[in-house]
């Protein structure tokens, strides 16, 4: 009898569980995330470190810096910075960007090369043409929530999301940038 007692409220436990997990997803996001992006060989992705704060109103902010190749010796490198209105729902993290910018932040060999080289500059154009074709203002993601919701899995392999932690090396990082910028 006791058996039978504990496995029902094991069985109510459960259902009820289940039940709220798409519920309480947006909740479960809320907080700050390190993301890295890798580049894809059909370059339909960056080299990117993204940092973004997902409050519980269903706004948010992101700064990251992305690395774009324009050949073997050229890489560029852009500071984003923006807002977003976001939301999560059946596996689909759904990202509005507000306000969203980019600015240059190349070291100051490449710039130096970029301006003494006509084609050069065409390849940033056409690169940065590109990437903002790919990068609309609403985005929908579906998403994979790992190690009890500290890891987060964007798109497939797209990015590898993880809760920022105290003294993170990767906000530190960032810090540099836009502070420097």
């Amino acid at each position: 009898m006791r058996k039978l007692i504990l496995g029902s409220l094991v069985a109510v436990l459960l259902t009820g569980c289940s039940g709220a997990s798409n519920v309480s997803q947006s909740s479960t996001l809320d907080g700050e995330w390190i993301c890295h992006t890798i580049p894809t060989q059909d370059k339909q992705t960056y080299d990117r470190l993204d940092h973004f704060v997902l409050k519980p109103d269903g706004t948010g902010a992101l700064r990251g810096i992305s690395y774009i190749e324009l050949d073997k010796e050229t890489t560029v490198r852009y500071l984003t910075k923006g807002k977003v209105k976001w939301q999560s729902q059946n596996n689909v993290l759904s990202f509005d960007f507000v306000n969203r910018a980019m600015v240059p932040a190349h070291s100051n060999n490449v710039a130096k090369a970029i301006k003494q080289d006509k084609k050069l500059q065409k390849q940033e154009k056409e690169k940065l043409a590109t990437f903002y074709s790919k990068s609309g203002d609403h985005v929908n993601m579906p998403i994979e929530l790992k190690q009890n919701g500290n890891q987060l899995i964007l798109g497939k392999d797209f990015a590898t999301c993880r809760r920022v932690t105290e003294n993170d090396k990767d906000i530190q990082l960032l810090n540099q940038w836009f502070v420097a910028k």
